[in-house]
C-alpha cells in the first residue's frame, strides 16, 4: 500500500524539525489567528519552521515544528502570552 506525499513530508519534517509545539484547533478552525501566527513566525523565526495538522482521538491539532529549542520556546511563549490571539 502506498503512502501519500503529505504523510511522507510530515514524517520528514518531524525528523528535520525536532522541536514541536502543539496547538489545539477549535471546531471551526483557527480563522484569522492562522494568518497572525504565520506572520509572527515569518517575522521572528524566518524559514526555519514547518507545520502540519493531524487528527488523534477526535481532536484536531496543529503541530508547529522548529529546528531549535529556542525557536520553539519563543513561539510557545508568544502563544501563552496571548500575543498570537486574533483579538490581540
Amino acid at each position: 500500500m502506498g503512502r501519500y506525499k503529505s504523510v511522507l513530508m510530515a514524517e520528514k519534517d518531524a525528523r528535520d524539525f525536532p522541536h514541536h509545539v502543539e496547538l489545539p484547533i477549535p471546531p471551526f478552525g483557527l480563522g484569522k489567528r492562522l494568518d497572525i501566527i504565520a506572520a509572527w513566525l515569518n517575522t521572528n523565526i524566518g524559514p526555519e519552521w514547518r507545520s502540519h495538522s493531524h487528527l488523534e482521538k477526535g481532536e484536531h491539532t496543529a503541530s508547529y515544528m522548529f529546528r531549535s529549542v529556542q525557536d520553539a520556546a519563543e513561539f510557545r511563549q508568544a502563544l501563552e502570552s496571548g500575543q498570537l490571539d486574533a483579538a490581540a
